[in-house]
């Protein structure tokens, strides 16, 4: 059963090289707070992920975050201007701004539980007891992503973090319900742009790929 984050989730990372590091779609919008060596940070909001990218690195690079739970609704906008107008002595500080300006609706949050939870949007919009084009609209308009793309999210991640242990990639494949291994290797290409083999016999993928997000 998928697991709720909370509202917020700090993370920090500062970087020891300059290799790139790996960022998979993980369903979640972050507040994070940049800062590059001598020079003043700066602040800005993630967009939700449609496929895996990398973000260069810098040696003595920091970064402050706060994950927001899948769903949550944030003005961007808004929060922004205020962390520009208010001087800070922890990143820390930052979060009663950021309680002020974002929205977590229940009923955004149970759809997501459900889609990641079914194979068929349609059995979703079941549990729920809405329609599908209810279903739709509600998580369209709250994410600015269809029920297609949190299903499809859930299950490459669900998978990639099953891989290590699964006996072979086509009982993955089956187990996470794809149609067979071509298709589960598809889908991987999709989010992730790496094969199953790939991602399972690197460990910064393993790492990305582990971190806390939709599933």
């Amino acid at each position: 059963m998928p697991q709720l984050l909370q509202p917020f989730e700090a993370w920090h990372h500062t970087s020891a090289s300059a290799d790139s590091t790996v960022v998979v779609p993980d369903g979640c919008r972050d507040l994070i707070l940049h800062a590059l060596p001598h020079q003043p940070p700066t602040w800005f909001v993630t967009d939700l992920a449609d496929t895996t990218y990398t973000v260069p690195g810098m040696v003595g690079e920091r970064y402050w975050g706060f994950r927001m739970q899948p769903g949550a609704q944030v003005d961007a906008k808004r929060l922004l201007a205020l962390l520009h107008k208010r001087s800070m002595n922890d990143a820390h500080d930052a979060l009663p701004l950021l309680h002020d300006c974002m929205v977590l609706d229940a009923r955004v949050a149970d759809a997501l539980q459900s889609l990641a939870r079914h194979s068929q949007v349609a059995q979703a919009a079941r549990q729920l007891g809405v329609s599908e084009r209810t279903l739709q609209r509600l998580v369209q308009v709250a994410t600015g992503r269809p029920p297609a793309y949190w299903k499809c999210l859930a299950r490459v991640r669900r998978a990639a973090q099953a891989l290590p242990e699964a006996p072979s990639l086509a009982e993955c494949a089956a187990d996470h319900g794809y149609t067979d291994q071509a298709h589960m290797t598809r889908e991987f290409g999709r989010w992730l742009g790496r094969t199953p083999a790939a991602v399972v016999a690197s460990p910064q993928w393993q790492a990305a790929i582990g971190a806390s997000g939709y599933c």
